[in-house]
């Protein structure tokens, strides 16, 4: 996910990563970008919602798994969040607080036959500078001033501490066989029914399409259908059912 404010700025990246020697993309090569929201640490529990099946506001929708962290409101000096292993997966960690809701959610996809693929979860801070300051190296090397290359890489890596996946709430999913085929995510998985099935069951399990297409005005951050938010299911549902993004459920 970028964080970019005008959407009309995006720039699409020039290469693509390379692909592994197993054919199937190295996870940490396969993400676009990011962005970003706080944990356990610096947030309040959730709590009880509403009854919103008729529209009506969660009561505690400001709660720990709806805080807004992205380009405009960065993670706090010495954030962090406690995070536990996704089963099947050495290297994918989540919130501790939200981990069962994506394991549920991976399971059952499977268990209908459309089993998915994890890209990437929770990222430290630390692993964030990292990303961020390679891709502020590539666009040095093509040329560009060092306050403009700080730019253009934002776009599509966060800067540190701007990013939700270092939150351990956000996580980017692709079917099994995209992940396998594909060098890149790309809007083209929408196309997929694996991509139905998230778009009409996710908010079950508490999670949102973080950054919808008729939003990037409003998110600043390019399309992404694999892009997946932890809200907590009340408040995932309130946002699908009255096509709100978190930037509107939070102003």
């Amino acid at each position: 996910s970028g964080s970019t404010d005008d959407s009309s700025s995006i720039i699409v990246p020039s290469n693509s990563p390379e692909i592994s020697e197993s054919g199937s993309l190295d996870a940490e090569d396969m993400m676009p970008d990011i962005n970003s929201i706080p944990s356990n640490d610096s947030i309040p529990s959730d709590g009880n919602t509403s009854d919103n099946g008729t529209g009506i506001k969660p009561t505690h929708f400001d709660g720990w798994a709806t805080t807004l962290v992205n380009a405009k409101n960065p993670l706090p000096e010495g954030f962090s969040v406690d995070t536990r292993n996704i089963k099947g997966y050495d290297s994918r960690e989540f919130n501790i607080l939200a981990a069962d809701s994506l394991e549920a959610m991976l399971d059952d996809a499977k268990g209908e036959g459309l089993p998915l693929y994890l890209v990437s979860a929770y990222r430290s801070v630390e692993r964030q500078t990292n990303l961020y300051n390679r891709k502020v190296e590539s666009y040095l090397a093509k040329g560009y001033e060092q306050s403009l290359a700080k730019e253009q890489a934002a776009k599509w890596v966060a800067a540190p501490g701007t990013s939700e996946h270092n939150t351990g709430l956000a996580a980017d999913i692709v079917s099994s066989t995209w992940y396998s085929q594909n060098d890149d995510l790309t809007e083209e998985f929408e196309n997929t029914k694996e991509f139905e099935w998230l778009k009409a069951n996710s908010a079950k399990y508490g999670f949102v399409i973080r950054y919808p297409e008729d939003k990037t005005a409003i998110t600043g951050i390019v399309y992404e259908p694999w892009h997946y938010r932890y809200v907590g299911i009340e408040v995932a549902e309130y946002m699908n059912k009255n096509n709100i993004c978190l930037e509107e459920l939070t102003k």
